[in-house]
C-alpha cells in the first residue's frame, strides 16, 4: 500500500518517530496529501506528510528492540500500579510482615519511618527492602548506617548478599589514622578533590559505622566540650524531633 492510498482509521508505521500510527484526518493542500495521525506510544496527535508514512509490514523490529520495548512497558506498569520493586530485584523472598512495612514505609510522602519488630523478625531484611526500593526509584544515593558495634559486620555482609549494595565499613581507628596523616602533613590546598581525600565520609557514597560510646565518653571533661548529659540529651533530641536527615 503506499502512502498517498492510506485512509483514515487505517494504521501505519511513522518514518521518523519509528513507531506505529493511526490515521485520524486526511486532507489535500496545494496538491500534497497532509495527514494528521495518532501516536499511542506518546499519546499525541501530530502532522505528517505522506512521505513521513509506511505500511505495516515494513516495521521488522530486531530482537533487542523488542525486548527493550517490553522491559520498558513492563517497568512503566509497575511504576503506574505503585508495584513495588525491591522484593523482585533481590536474593531474599520476604515475609508478609516485611512486604507491610515496606509498602507502609514507601506510600508515606516524607519516608521516616521506625522499625520496632521483635528480635528475630528480620529487621534488617525490612531496612534492606526500603533502602533498595528507595535506589530503585532514584529517591537515594548515599546512605550512612549506625548499628551496634557488633552488628556491623552482619549488616555489611546482609546488604551484600541479599541486596547487592556493597557498604564500606568504617571504624574509629581508620578516623583516628586519617586524622593524625592529615595533621602532619604540610598544609595545602584543601579545597575540591583535596577535600574529598582528606574525608573518609566523602570518599564514600555507602558507609556502615559503629555506635562507639568511648567516642563520646572521650569529649566528656574537655575543656569546652561535651556535659556528662549532653550526650543522652542530644541523641534523644535526635530521635524525637521530626526533621529531615542531611547526611
Amino acid at each position: 500500500m503506499m502512502s498517498e492510498a492510506f485512509k483514515v482509521g487505517d494504521w501505519c508505521r511513522h518514518t521518523r518517530h519509528t513507531t506505529p500510527c493511526r490515521i485520524i484526518d486526511r486532507q489535500s493542500i496545494w496538491n500534497e496529501t497532509v495527514f494528521r495521525v495518532w501516536l499511542p506510544t506518546k499519546d499525541a496527535v501530530i502532522r505528517a506528510r505522506a512521505s513521513d508514512l509506511a505500511p505495516l509490514a515494513s516495521l521488522a523490529p530486531t530482537e533487542n528492540e523488542i525486548l527493550h520495548t517490553a522491559a520498558a512497558a513492563k517497568l512503566k506498569d509497575a511504576l503506574e500500579d505503585n508495584l513495588l520493586l525491591a522484593p523482585i530485584q533481590s536474593s531474599v523472598v520476604p515475609l508478609p510482615h516485611q512486604l507491610h512495612a515496606l509498602n507502609k514505609a514507601m506510600s508515606a510522602e516524607r519516608i521516616r519511618y521506625l522499625l520496632a519488630d521483635e528480635v528475630g523478625l528480620g529487621k534488617t531484611i525490612e531496612a534492606g527492602l526500603i533502602l533498595r526500593e528507595l535506589k530503585l526509584r532514584g529517591m537515594v544515593r548515599r546512605v550512612l548506617v549506625v548499628a551496634p558495634k557488633s552488628l556491623v559486620r552482619q549488616w555489611q555482609a546482609e546488604m551484600r548478599l541479599h541486596f547487592g549494595e556493597s557498604f564500606r565499613l568504617i571504624e574509629p581507628a581508620e578516623l583516628a589514622a586519617l586524622r593524625s596523616f592529615v595533621s602532619s602533613a604540610v598544609p595545602g590546598d584543601r579545597s575540591g578533590a583535596g577535600e574529598r581525600d582528606d574525608n573518609l565520609w566523602l570518599m564514600h557514597d555507602q558507609v556502615i559505622c559503629s555506635i562507639d560510646l568511648g567516642l563520646v565518653r572521650s569529649k566528656v571533661g574537655e575543656a569546652g566540650a561535651w556535659s556528662g548529659w549532653q550526650p543522652t540529651t542530644g541523641s534523644a533530641s535526635r530521635t524525637w524531633s521530626p526533621h529531615p536527615g542531611t547526611w
